[in-house]
Formats: structure tokens, sequence, C-alpha cells
């Protein structure tokens, strides 16, 4: 029995994360998990392979096959589902499994609406996906319902069962990046879950957090600079500097095998989790660039995301930060509940003080799993759902949500505001010209929904000549007159 991992392709190359500089690491893991089978297994990473759908179904036709699998946020779950279904026109005897967040969230009602999916995996895959295929080869058929398995049986009911998170994530084998083309960055994830309760987030790890321990990320770096050449690793975890103890001891660990003189690594974390020390210990350990979730410049707003941080200690870390010389990314989003055009620009207007690197400027997307899906669907918190195609679900190009005080084309221009404001008012021009560059495509892309869109949207508040005043203004606290 042949089996497919496949990442797909974009339907069109819109952003930096349709042509990535790393491997899909899910499937890096499930190809490893695979290894321990006697299936032949085959990967197609698309988005790093920089293939089309095209491209893909011919390599499908050519392989040919038995079960194919495929992994999806919910901006991608209709090209994924799109490609299952053509491949199965092709080959009607085969199998199609999906994964991802996507699938986790929606299982029952993804399978409703693609029905050609013969089983989805909801949760961690490593552990179910072999047990998975081996049912298949057995029975020719999906039989039982193993845990973290939902499909639809022969009387057309769907049947679920729920998976259980892996506590050892020592047990796991690395990601198996033998299978895939070389890439300049390597993803390293040295924990999985959050215990915070964000309510944009629908905590895709689950609550608890589990640890990989310090020597086995060691062993797991030093195999990879073995195998590959990497230009840096990305360390994934959601925040890493969660267990400060932990942090400590794999720097220590790096320095001690002088790794710290050959890699370079970013980090994800929050503002509320870091301090002088930790970060020194970092930089001292090969760490370059940081990443901090703040979301928001209005207090209120970041208590009623349950965010719980303070724009003062957001202030502190991203300060103490620079002052350490790491690069340093703020993320930030529009469109929170009851978000007006005041705390929108308090927003952007934070992002320029802070004055980062650079900035995620996201809108608000209604992801399925989380609190903010709930609210819109209710139609709490000012929210208006634009869009229930999935394909609108992308928090810098999409089309799914806007609020009573804030219509979709006043969460753009904002959004562009803020990423020119970041470096027009802090003078930084050549930031500001490698920027555009950089980001061409998805300048490019957020131009073409704008004309799309130009007449089926309510119109935005701010006139180009306010938009000008707000990129240009030296105050922080002019903000557009409005009867809302």
């Amino acid at each position: 029995m042949k089996v497919l991992l496949l990442n797909p392709p974009p339907k069109r190359v819109s952003e930096k994360k349709d042509i990535p500089r790393y491997q899909h690491v899910g499937i890096g893991y499930l190809i490893s998990a695979l290894e321990q089978t006697e299936f032949p297994v085959r990967v197609i990473d698309a988005k790093l392979d920089r293939l089309g759908i095209t491209d893909v179904l011919r390599i499908l036709h050519e392989y040919s096959p038995d079960v194919l699998c495929l992994t999806s946020m919910t901006h991608e779950v209709d090209t994924a589902a799109s490609l299952a279904h053509e491949y199965k026109t092709i080959n009607p005897d085969s199998k199609t499994i999906l994964g991802g967040v996507h699938f986790s969230a929606l299982p029952e009602e993804t399978l409703k609406q693609y029905p050609w999916i013969d089983a989805g995996i909801i949760g961690e895959g490593e552990l179910t996906l072999p047990r998975l295929l081996k049912d298949l080869d057995l029975n020719g058929d999906i039989t039982s319902s193993l845990p973290g398995v939902v499909f639809t049986d022969h009387n057309g009911k769907i049947r679920r069962s729920e998976n259980e998170w892996i506590r050892d994530l020592n047990s796991l084998p690395f990601p198996g990046w033998k299978y895939f083309k070389n890439a300049k960055d390597y993803i390293i994830i040295t924990s999985r879950g959050c215990p915070y309760s964000c309510i944009f987030c629908m905590q895709a790890s689950g609550r608890v957090v589990r640890y990989r321990s310090p020597e086995n990320i060691i062993e797991e770096i030093e195999k990879v600079l073995k195998e590959k050449k990497p230009e840096k690793f990305l360390f994934y975890d959601e925040t890493f500097t969660l267990n400060r103890q932990r942090v400590f001891a794999i720097c220590d660990l790096l320095i001690q095998n002088g790794l710290h003189k050959i890699i370079k690594w970013s980090s994800t974390t929050r503002v509320d989790a870091v301090n002088r020390d930790i970060l020194l210990k970092m930089k001292e350990a090969g760490c370059n660039h940081i990443e901090f979730g703040i979301e928001s410049g209005n207090e209120k707003i970041l208590q009623r995301i349950k965010k719980n941080i303070t724009t003062q200690q957001a202030e502190r870390a991203v300060s103490l930060a620079k002052e350490l010389n790491f690069h340093t990314e703020g993320a930030f989003i529009l469109g929170h509940p009851t978000e007006t055009m005041k705390t929108a620009l308090e927003t952007i207007d934070f992002a320029a003080k802070l004055n980062p690197d650079i900035i995620q400027l996201g809108i608000m997307v209604p992801y399925p799993g989380t609190e903010v899906r709930a609210m819109a669907l209710k139609q709490e918190g000012g929210y208006r759902l634009l869009s229930n195609d999935w394909k609108e679900y992308n928090k810098q190009l999409g089309n799914a949500l806007e609020l009573d005080t804030l219509s979709r084309a006043d969460l753009e221009r904002i959004q562009l505001i803020g990423y020119l404001r970041l470096f027009i008012f802090n003078r930084r021009f050549t930031d500001l010209f490698k920027f555009i560059f950089n980001f061409r495509k998805e300048m490019i892309s957020y131009l073409r929904n704008i004309f799309r869109r130009r007449e089926k949207t309510r119109k935005s508040f701010i006139s180009p000549l306010q938009a000008i005043q707000l990129i240009f203004r030296k105050s922080t606290d002019i903000s557009p007159s409005s009867p809302r």
C-alpha cells in the first residue's frame, strides 16, 4: 500500500508563507512515524518545492498512491479538498485522509462539506496515522473508531473517537527531513501546548504544556547540522520562555556543545515571560531574533481578549530586547471585540512607539474553534461575519470579519497605515523601502483584494487625505473625527 503525504500548494502565490524557507514540520514528524511501518511513503511539500496544482496532480497521477494524506490550515482547506477530489476522480479506489488545525476544529462539518474525504485525524497524528494505515491495509477500509480518527461509515453516519495528547515528546523520532528538499531554515519544536486562553486562538496543541528534554533538543539540532546546511533554526514553541529554568538548560547545552558559535536561532514568546537574565542567556546561546505577541495597544482590549499583559510590560520587553541587539518583531491584531477607530489607532500608534524591527499587523479572523468565532456567529462584540468561504480566512489578505464600528475597508486601511507608520514615524526610510521590496507580493495581493471587493463592501470612513495625515502625524493622540 503506497502512501503519499501532501502539503498542498497555494492557488496563487500571495504571501511569503506560500513560498516558505522551511519544510512542513507536521509532515516531517508524520513521515518519521511512518518509517516504522512497512508502507512505501513519499512526501510532496508543494510550497517548499514551489509546485503548482497542475504539478501536484501530475505527480499524483504518476505515483498513484493508494492513500493520499493531506494537511491544511483553514484558508487552505478548499484547495486541499479539491486536490483530494481530483485525485479520487483519477483513482476512485484510493483513500483520502485530511489532517491539520481546520479539521481538528470542525471534523464532522468538514466531512459533510467534502464527502469525498474518507477520514480525518484530530489532534496529533504521529501515533494515530500509522494505526489508521494498518487498519486500512488489513481491512481494505476504515472499520473501527481509532483514537483521533473521524470517518463516515457505510451507513452514512459520522463516527468520531477523541484523541489523546502525546505525553512523552522525547519518544517521537525527529522530523524526517531526508524526504524533503533542502531548506534554508529548520524548525525545532521544543514543547507543545499553551496554558493561556486568548480568545482568538483555538489552542491547537492543547492547554497542557508538554516539554522535550534539553538533551533531546540538542541531539536533534546536531543531527540536522550533520545532515543539512541550515542558515537558521526556528524555535516554534508557542511561548518558548514559559519555563525559564528549562530555557537556561537548553542555552547552557548549546554553549557547552559549541553550537552557539555555529547556529543562529529565533523564538516566539510573551512580553511577560522575559527578563534581562533570560534574554542575555538566549543571546549568548545564539538567538538573534525574538517575536513578541502583543496584539493591541489598548489596556482594556488586552484584558478583554484574555491576553492578560499590559502595554508597560510590552514596552519593557521590546526595549530590553532591542538594547541587547535582538532583531525584534511585534505581532498585533486589528478587529478585536468592541474595537473602535480610536482603539485601532492606539494599536498602530503603540506599534510605532515600540519601534520593533518589523511588525505583523493582521486583521482578526474568526477561526473555527475560537471564542471569536462563537462571538461572530452570535453577532456579539460588535462583529459582523462576512463569509464562511474558508479562502477568506487569512489574517493578512482575507475578508471574513468586520465590526459595526469598523468596516472591512476601515480595518484594511488602518492596517496599511500601521505598516507604513512604523517606518515613517521613526524615520526609518531605508527600512521602509526594504519592507516594500520584501513584501511586494503581499502588497500586490492587498491591492488586488481591495479592487476585487470595491463595490461589494462598506466604504472606509478614512479618506485618502486622512490616511496620509495618520501616517505622517507626529502626535500619537490625533484621530479622525467619526460620527460612529
